[in-house]
């Protein structure tokens, strides 16, 4: 591979191994939307460069200030800062072959950014036909079209809720995000559409997120609700994983768990303090079919879980939550392991044992679609 001059020449060969064939047509002009727009390349320092608002033909919203600019696309948040090789998405921070910059009163990005790296992360919402070209899959050339499969992710607590604190410091909130963070990805890596209650440190009152679910869901059968959570215990030698569905409490800890988890609700301003288990249940009677489709789902996600956890399987149990009401679809809570146990906050704290934990729900919601498809159909007809 060969590449002359400039900023950033071995990021190139890292980050956008596509290179040699874009500097080939780097002089064409961007093609987006099947022709609908055509931006031209600019040179001001030397590298192929492209306006930000060219996203904009994508569908996405773009703003702009002196130093920074964002766009949202696909829902997801990308920021870019002038003179800087690196941008943020949600799920980290990128490099980028050469640097964002400012020249005109517009806001650029390397000609790589729109060839190979959009492409690339978003390779089920676009296509790239030809170096340079990118347009919106439509509903007929979308794999998903025929059989959508849609997973809503909800990190537990967040905000002036910690959750679950340890003695160590480690927090339940920020174990939830990391994790469910994690599984979003590995799952739109497979090509699910895939939505998070709380991106950020942001309180959701726990009534709210089954019903941005619903949204969410609309009028696709295909969806899951997974709530990801941390446990605890009043004896610190309590350890393993289990995986909760909506249904009355049948044992003194499968209440003891739905309490701790309800009592989020004392941060919501203006609600009450205490949920009556008795309405819990009453509500989710008319989600009977979705009882057992999350029934299933637990096992699933308990058999996975036991592939990574060192700790025991606590099976799946039941219990009133809150967060779980009304959710038009299989719906599950997980608690992963207990803050409460020092070893297994050691392990809630480190990275790799996040991702093991990650992996095992991503590969247990996979299993369960593939395992599940009669769900869906029936729902449909």
């Amino acid at each position: 591979m060969r590449w002359t001059g400039g900023v950033g020449g071995a990021c190139v060969a890292l980050l956008f191994g596509g290179w040699a064939s874009g500097a080939q047509a780097q002089t064409a002009p961007l093609v987006l939307a099947n022709g609908a727009a055509r931006v031209e390349v600019a040179r001001h320092r030397g590298w192929a460069a492209h306006d930000l608002r060219a996203l904009e033909a994508l569908g996405a919203t773009v703003a702009e200030d002196r130093d920074t600019a964002a766009a949202v696309l696909f829902g997801d948040t990308l920021r870019f800062r002038d003179a800087s090789t690196y941008f943020r998405t949600p799920s980290g921070v990128v490099q980028l072959a050469y640097p964002a910059y400012r020249a005109d009163g517009a806001f650029y990005l390397p000609r790589s950014f729109f060839t190979d790296w959009l492409p690339a992360r978003y390779g089920e919402r676009l296509r790239s036909d030809a170096p340079g070209e990118l347009r919106v899959r439509t509903a007929a050339a979308t794999p998903a079209a025929s059989g959508r499969r849609l997973v809503i992710l909800d990190p537990g607590h967040g905000g002036v809720d910690p959750g679950k604190v340890a003695s160590s410091g480690v927090r339940e909130k920020d174990v939830a995000l990391a994790v469910a963070r994690q599984v979003r990805e590995m799952l739109r890596d497979r090509g699910y559409v895939v939505h998070m209650t709380r991106e950020s440190d942001t309180l959701i009152a726990l009534d709210d997120r089954p019903r941005l679910a619903n949204a969410w869901k609309a009028d696709d059968p295909a969806a899951l609700f997974v709530s990801i959570h941390a446990n605890s215990h009043r004896r610190s030698s309590a350890r393993g994983f289990e995986t909760f569905f909506l249904s009355e409490a049948r044992t003194e800890d499968e209440r003891r768990v739905a309490e701790a988890e309800n009592a989020a609700v004392q941060y919501e301003s203006g609600t009450p303090a205490s949920a009556d288990p008795v309405a819990l249940i009453a509500a989710s009677l008319r989600n009977d079919y979705y009882q057992r489709a999350s029934n299933d789902l637990a096992e699933v996600i308990q058999r996975s879980m036991a592939r990574v956890h060192p700790g025991p399987n606590r099976g799946v149990k039941q219990a009133g939550f809150r967060v779980l009401v009304g959710a038009l679809m299989p719906a599950v809570l997980v608690e992963t392991a207990f803050l409460s146990n020092p070893r297994e906050a050691s392990l809630l704290g480190q990275g790799r044992f996040r991702s093991d934990v990650a992996q095992a729900v991503a590969d247990a919601i996979d299993a369960y679609f593939q395992g599940h498809e009669h769900l869906w159909v029936s729902r449909s007809d």
